[in-house]
Order: structure tokens, then sequence, then C-alpha cells
């Protein structure tokens, strides 16, 4: 990443952990492109907490599981300069209780948003950031993600290489 703005994509940023991501960024002088599924009032409020903090914001719908979702997240961030930053927030929780009564159709929302949109975002993430110089990517997980895939994948783009190479 060569000096200048920083532009960070939060997925998963309108509630919790990832509006608690935005705040802290914004006060660290990051503009921020707040992607939600669904819940648009609650990423209105960060956003509002992000131009508080004397930042731009842009507030986006986004299903992370949807690749042309992901590319319209980041053509959105594009309309505030190269993007620098991602962090891979979003995730939602899959079947809960014993595994011999665990829904497939659940089962397969779960991998499609806590792996796939993971993957997708660090993919277009990726791409911008190479042609901007650098940047960063930062996966969170949480009880509502799949742990053991999100390291998995990260373990792919976590080696430090040189941005040509990813």
């Amino acid at each position: 990443m060569r000096g200048g703005r920083k532009i960070t994509v939060v997925t998963g940023g309108s509630r919790g952990i990832g509006a608690a991501v935005c705040r802290r960024l914004a006060q660290e002088g990051h503009d921020l492109v707040i992607g939600y599924r669904s819940d648009r009032a609650a990423a209105d409020a960060v956003a509002d907490a992000v131009a508080d903090a004397g930042r731009n914001c842009l507030a986006v719908a986004v299903d992370t599981s949807d690749p042309a979702a992901v590319d319209g997240l980041f053509d959105a961030a594009a309309g505030l300069g190269p993007v620098t930053g991602l962090v891979n927030n979003a995730g939602v929780s899959g079947p809960n209780g014993r595994l011999a009564d665990a829904d497939p159709d659940g089962m397969r929302d779960a991998l499609a948003v806590n792996v796939l949109g993971y993957l997708l975002c660090a993919r277009r993430a990726v791409r911008e950031m190479t042609a901007a110089g650098g940047g960063a990517i930062v996966n969170v997980s949480s009880a509502a993600a799949t742990p053991w895939a999100v390291r998995a994948s990260t373990s792919t783009t976590r080696r430090r290489r040189p941005p040509s190479t990813l």
C-alpha cells in the first residue's frame, strides 16, 4: 500500500464485532464501506458514527456468497478510491444441535457465507489491492462462522508475497 488514504471494506459491518471494527477504524483514519446483509437501519447508525469521526462511509447491502453482489460491494467502494483493506467479518450460524439431525440446506447456507463468501471477498480484495500496490486482509471468525474453514482459507492467502504473486 502506498501512503495516502486508507479505504477499508468491512463485511458484516452493521452489528457486533463488525460495527465495533468500523468505529475503531474510523478513529484510526480509515474511510469505510460497510457491507451488511439486511439491517439497513443498523448499517446507517454505524455509518453515522463513522461520519461523526470525520470519515467518509458507504453502506452497501451485500450477500457475500453471491459473486455479483461482492463485485457490487467493491465497485461501490471504488467510489471512495482504491481499496487498501478488507475485514472479512460476515458470518452466519449453521444448524445447531446434533449433526445427525442437521438440515442440509442450513449447512449449505452456512458454508456459502462462511467459506465461499470469505473467499470471494478476499479474491476481489486481492485484485483491488494488487492494483493499488498492496493492502491488508483480516479474516474474523466467531461462533457464527465455520472456524476451521476460515483458518484453512486464510492459510492460502496469509503468506507474505509481493502483490503480483497473490
